[in-house]
């Protein structure tokens, strides 16, 4: 595929090649499309087609393509909701809390705020150990400082970073983080939110609640919040604090053993309100759950943003490491990354 084409990125027209990724020609054009990781998982470029010739590379949903895989056949408009710019801080942690069960809260104190919008993630790196991805939430009692990031980190025995959360990682370790970055973050809109969540899925969603309850009041809730163990409920008191604030469609479940009342015992999908297309749906946690959830908000016609949590080790699915095996995978880093750091240096913006 080759030829000159149009690509018109928020309303700007930028010229480009068939051919090329339309990250690679927005930034051929002097236009950074939201990124983070370019192998097509982590969802961040997802942008809606509003026209042309656009191959989406199978990863068309609803009328949107992700910008990292999707190439150019021809003109063609898209565009993307407004974001924060990424940036980078430094900071300490302050406090190390259990939750309940193997949930941990970890607040970080960082030099400078990091400007996020409810639902979306940043990269936290504490010294000595490697980065993970975690999304920024709120205290159970529905609060945060400013210069907070507060976390919701379920404990693995076996985990690099987890297993030391109130071990090698205390109060007083420092912390880099970077971001913000996701889809999945509450826009402005009318009609029902229903979110769904397994685990720790639940931060960002009690992240987007919060913002719903204070911002949008008019828009009713519905929350699904699971686990697989009921010791692993560990959001009561977030749910106390929503019915307050006048959602009384929120529920706990739990799908390995009966919990205690008035959580239920079931699987999350069991709990979902019959959808229309008046609803906007939001999905965070187990792959499983959020690809059954994206179906059935797809069979309705609801609007749905999906953030599904990947192995922090990093570890791809077998299907995936055999592809990756006979060199039919795509490599984790690319040279894309090269392109957007060099681009954001001479826009004198934060590098991602």
């Amino acid at each position: 595929m080759s030829g000159k084409a149009r690509l018109t990125v928020n309303g700007k027209t930028i010229g480009a090649t068939c051919g090329q990724t339309l990250i690679e020609a927005g930034l051929a054009g002097g236009v950074v499309i939201p990124q983070d990781c370019c192998t097509g998982q982590c969802g961040t470029c997802r942008v809606d087609i509003l026209s042309g010739g656009i191959d989406p590379a199978g990863t068309e949903e609803d009328g949107t393509c992700l910008a990292c895989q999707a190439r150019l056949e021809g003109d063609a408009e898209i565009r993307f909701d407004p974001q924060p710019l990424v940036m980078k801080t430094g900071g300490l942690v302050t406090e190390v809390n259990e939750l309940g069960g193997e949930i941990v809260e970890v607040v970080i104190e960082v030099t400078k705020p990091v400007p996020y919008l409810p639902g979306q993630y940043v990269k936290v790196e504490f010294s000595g150990f490697p980065a993970r991805d975690y999304s920024p939430t709120l205290r159970l009692e529905g609060v945060r400082e400013i210069n907070q990031i507060i976390l919701h980190i379920r404990r693995f025995d076996d985990g690099v970073v987890s297993a030391a959360l109130g071990r090698g990682i205390v109060p007083g370790r420092k912390v880099k983080v970077r971001g913000p970055f996701g889809n999945a973050f509450l826009r402005q809109g009318e009609g029902r939110l229903v979110l769904v969540s397994t685990g720790t899925g639940f931060a960002p969603l009690w992240s987007i609640a919060v913002a719903a309850r204070l911002g949008q009041p008019h828009r009713p809730v519905h929350l699904v919040a699971s686990a697989r163990d009921p010791r692993n409920l560990y959001m009561r008191p977030a749910i106390d604090w929503l019915a307050k604030h006048g959602v009384s469609g929120a529920i706990l479940a739990a799908s390995g053993a009966n919990p205690l009342p008035p959580a239920r015992h079931g699987r999350a999908t069991a709990f979902l309100p019959p959808l229309d297309s008046n609803d906007t749906v939001y999905a965070c946690g187990a792959v499983e759950m959020v690809d059954e959830v994206k179906r059935l908000a797809r069979a309705a016609g609801a609007k749905c943003h999906a953030d599904p949590f990947l192995p922090s080790s990093g570890e791809l699915p077998v299907s995936k490491r055999i592809a990756r095996f006979f060199g039919l995978g795509k490599p984790k880093t690319s040279p894309v990354h090269a392109q957007i750091e060099s681009l954001a240096e001479t826009l004198g913006r934060p590098k991602p």
